[in-house]
């Protein structure tokens, strides 16, 4: 008897921007959900000769196809993906004379993160204020509740030498595909190679971003469509196409 084949993929997914010339086939890295799906349009004919109901024919036409994709992996590129964003690149800057205004338990944000060798400055008098007054995060610097230093709402102006960073900007570069290949291998049946090639796939924003989920730490989904290849030949699929080695 021959043994039954059964299906447990694991492998590494690429993703290639379309609108990108030359763009590189990128490594999504660790996957969780590869899951495609297909939507059907029946038509049903039903019969009459004879009592009880019951279908004479039917008739199924695809709908459509979607392909869902779980990443594990907040990578710069994968956030842009799933967010309809871009990356942008922020270089260690000198900040001088940015305005902020200190109060006890309050956090003042710099416009630039990542604040280091910072320099308080009372606007009133132009005399400084000690750098232990505050609490340095990367987001800026915060005044305890207890402060004895600062009693009151001060203005100030802060100098300081931000982190290099890097940025995502959501939702600002909608309406791109992408072109998926799955290089992947079968646990089921002693990791024989198996890949797939999604040509157009195309995702919204993602429903969410867990940013605290105890439950469900950290997961990119993207639930996106898989568009018609229009330059498919004749008796090829323009969806997508499964090679076993």
């Amino acid at each position: 008897m021959a043994a039954p084949k059964v299906f447990k993929g694991v492998g590494i997914v690429h993703a290639q921007r379309r609108s990108v010339a030359n763009a590189p086939m990128r490594d999504l890295g660790d996957v969780e959900v590869l899951k495609v799906a297909h939507r059907n349009n029946q038509q049903v004919w039903k019969q009459h000769r004879r009592p009880g109901g019951g279908n004479l024919a039917t008739m199924d036409t695809p709908d459509g196809v979607s392909l869902d994709v779980q990443m594990q992996e907040w990578t710069d590129e994968n956030m842009a993906m799933t967010l309809q964003g871009k990356v942008i690149e922020l270089p260690a800057e000198t900040v001088t004379g940015e305005a902020i205004v200190l109060q006890r338990g309050s956090l003042c944000v710099t416009q630039l993160p990542g604040p280091t060798d910072i320099v308080l400055t009372k606007t009133s008098d132009s005399s400084d204020i000690p750098a232990s007054a505050v609490t340095v995060s990367p987001a800026g610097v915060r005044v305890p509740d207890d402060s004895t230093v600062i009693t009151e709402p001060t203005p100030a102006t802060i100098a300081y030498t931000s982190t290099a960073a890097k940025r995502i900007e959501p939702l600002v570069e909608a309406g791109e595909e992408y072109r998926l290949v799955f290089d992947g291998l079968n646990e089921a049946e002693g990791n024989r190679p198996c890949i797939v090639e999604v040509y157009r796939w195309k995702a919204p924003p993602a429903e969410e971003l867990a940013l605290i989920d105890a439950e469900n730490p950290g997961k990119l989904l993207a639930k996106g469509e898989v568009l018609a290849n229009p330059d498919a030949p004749a008796g090829e699929s323009p969806f997508y196409r499964i090679t076993w080695l």
